[in-house]
């Protein structure tokens, strides 16, 4: 009985305190936030700073839209590079019909033409497929600077927070004893700490575009010594 007793008590206590954590989460969470109606009674010419980080937040979101539509233009551009490695694909099987039918005839001027095309249809198709790869990666860098931008999104949010409670103590508005400065610099500085390592890995996934990129051309470049359909194989995924 007694034991019963003791594991409800310390039940109760671990729930006490698991609502004590929530509640200091979610206070901290408001109090990092100004009510934008409160800067109604703040002189214009005392909004300087305000109206400043305003302007750092609609670039920052403006950013953010840009690097979606550059994601999803690479998303389409790896659609295309796929579609073309299939058709290589394509090509190079029917080359390798090709020379087989070559050697069922005996007759060694087909068998070395067909050859020949194979080897050209194999280096096309190795260069698709790495460009395939290369467009991979440029989505993981793409997706990468998007995640970079949203965390820079989050700093200009974190300092316009903190403008518009420097406008408020500084007219000495009494809704202001209410915030803590404190943790409006800690959320500029958590939220630049999350650009810090957007950054590094940006710089990662740009480091890894640029080996498949550079695998791709050196390929793409091979397709050039061949005649037949490596030629035209390589005329088509000229562009990156």
């Amino acid at each position: 009985m007694f034991q019963a007793k003791k594991r409800r008590v310390f039940a109760g206590v671990m729930m006490g305190a698991a609502l004590a954590v929530m509640s200091t989460g979610c206070s901290s969470s408001r109090a990092a936030k100004v009510d934008e109606s409160w800067l109604a009674r703040v002189p214009e010419d005392q909004l300087g700073d305000v109206r400043e980080a305003q302007t750092q937040k609609r670039m920052a979101q403006d950013a953010v839209t840009r690097s979606d539509v550059a994601l999803n233009d690479s998303r389409r551009e790896l659609e295309v590079a796929k579609r073309n490695s299939d058709a290589a694909k394509a090509r190079r099987d029917a080359h390798d019909a090709a020379l087989k039918a070559a050697n069922a005839t005996g007759q060694s001027n087909n068998i070395r033409q067909a050859q020949s095309e194979l080897k050209g249809a194999d280096s096309g198709l190795g260069a698709a497929q790495a460009q395939v790869k290369y467009r991979e990666q440029a989505i993981k860098t793409m997706e990468a600077q998007k995640e970079l931008r949203e965390n820079e999104l989050a700093v200009a949010d974190a300092k316009l927070n903190m403008a518009e409670y420097n406008a408020l103590k500084s007219n000495q508005d009494v809704r202001a004893k209410d915030l803590s400065e404190a943790d409006f610099a800690s959320a500029t500085a958590d939220a630049q700490r999350k650009v810090e390592e957007a950054q590094r890995k940006v710089q990662s996934q740009q480091n890894q575009e640029q080996q498949a990129r550079a695998n791709w051309e050196r390929m793409r470049n091979q397709v050039q010594g061949y005649g037949g359909s490596g030629t035209q194989y390589e005329q088509r995924i000229d562009n990156p």
